[in-house]
């Protein structure tokens, strides 16, 4: 995985809510993945804004909800196909098509704990201070400094990743940077440039950094906090992962509470139950990274696009391995497309070498993936899934999980589903 995976720990401390963060870590990488940027996009708009932030003046809480609207800027652009899109990157941030994404990733972000005034920051990151940005026509100082900033380096760093040649560069920022930003905003940006290097996911002042505090209020907000914010986080974690795919609205969540009930039926201890229901909830992360011309394909795919969808479980467990938190769910979400006759993938295990975690998310996984609809097909009925399952067992499931699962009536399983997207916002 990129180096700046393991960068985003040194800048976030406090063990008794590490959790939280690092699945906020994951967030980020995952929003990078879905949007074909090199891992590091996120990383470095949060970081040059919070120096941006502390360059003009800020208090270290507007820093720190600069920092997590930097790195979720873009969790409202997931789902749309931009490789079908005949433009570069830069060119992207002005399509009309994507003129939605930041109150998308408002409703998303808002969900989390702590992170309201964030998403406010996101959802104006595109204004313009001619009044001509998106999506509410703001003007001027009517937009949010906080805004202006993330919009600001969000730019920059895409324009910089675009054009290397620096005269063409200016040639096509000098427009945009008239018309979108504050006149006295852009001289504090190039007064601080002229200053000190911009930080970037490889580059920060770690001093400068520690000295900010923003680590410090950061553990004081989240100390109030008396929801299950982990379980939270992951289930719009899971609903941004499911964003990706036209036909999978809420397939994680699903896959993961029906997993829980299989253990449950099993007799799993609560925390082994709870441990196969988080990796449900982010058993699909690779497939972020693969484009929904794919995805989403009615018809047969060919041998290459087969083998970009097998790549999918071992770029989930890559992804996990990078969270302290969740590192020991990578095997489950590696595993859950083996087969028990040893003829599954990415590692042909057999029986009971696949990790008993895993056996159960196939389960859950097809179950829902057959009834529920898709590109080339409706869904199927409760009835055939289970039939179809049942011939499978002891091929590609193993009949224990099968066993455990056809006790769950489908009534069970319909209120199952229904739960699942309690809290959840429906963008």
């Amino acid at each position: 995985m990129p180096r700046s995976n393991a960068m985003i720990s040194q800048f976030i401390q406090g063990e008794e809510r590490r959790q939280f963060k690092d699945i906020i870590k994951a967030l980020a990488l995952v929003i990078d993945l879905a949007e074909g940027y090199d891992a590091q996009h996120g990383y470095n708009v949060a970081l040059s804004a919070v120096q941006l932030g502390h360059f003009i003046g800020l208090s270290t809480v507007q820093l720190r909800n600069l920092f997590y609207a930097g790195l979720l800027h873009d969790v409202g652009e997931v789902g749309f196909p931009k490789e079908n899109q005949d433009c570069d990157y830069y060119e992207w941030q002005f399509h009309p098509y994507i003129q939605p994404h930041p109150v998308i990733g408002e409703a998303i972000v808002s969900q989390l704990p702590t992170l309201k005034e964030s998403s406010k920051i996101i959802r104006w990151h595109h204004e313009s201070w001619d009044g001509s940005g998106f999506p509410d026509k703001l003007r001027g100082d009517n937009i949010p400094i906080e805004a202006q900033i993330i919009g600001l380096l969000d730019l920059f760093d895409v324009a910089g990743s675009v054009y290397s040649d620096k005269a063409e560069l200016r040639r096509r920022l000098a427009p945009a940077l008239k018309s979108r930003f504050s006149p006295d905003l852009l001289d504090k940006f190039r007064r601080m440039l002229a200053e000190s290097e911009l930080w970037g996911a490889r580059n920060f002042d770690q001093k400068v950094w520690n000295s900010l505090g923003i680590d410090t209020v950061d553990l004081a907000m989240l100390m109030g906090i008396e929801v299950d914010y982990f379980q939270l986080t992951l289930k719009t974690f899971a609903s941004v992962i499911d964003a990706k795919h036209e036909y999978t609205k809420g397939h994680s969540l699903r896959v993961a509470v029906l997993s829980r009930r299989i253990a449950e039926v099993m007799g799993f201890k609560e925390e082994d139950a709870a441990k196969i229901e988080r990796s449900g909830f982010l058993h699909d992360a690779g497939k972020v990274g693969i484009q929904r011309c794919i995805l989403d394909k009615p018809g047969p795919l060919s041998d290459l696009e087969y083998n970009r969808i097998k790549a999918h479980p071992g770029m989930s467990a890559a992804l996990l391995k990078t969270v302290k938190c969740l590192s020991d769910h990578a095997p489950l979400v590696r595993h859950h497309h083996e087969r028990f006759d040893g003829k599954g993938y990415p590692d042909r295990l057999k029986g009971e070498e696949i990790p008993i975690g895993s056996r159960i998310l196939a389960v859950a996984d097809t179950y829902d993936a057959m009834t529920s609809d898709r590109a080339y097909r409706k869904g199927l009925p409760d009835k055939v899934a289970r039939e179809e399952i049942t011939r499978y067992a002891n091929l590609m499931y193993d009949p224990e999980v099968v066993e455990a699962f056809l006790q769950i009536g489908p009534e069970e399983i319909r209120q199952l589903f229904r739960d699942s997207e309690k809290g959840t916002v429906g963008w």
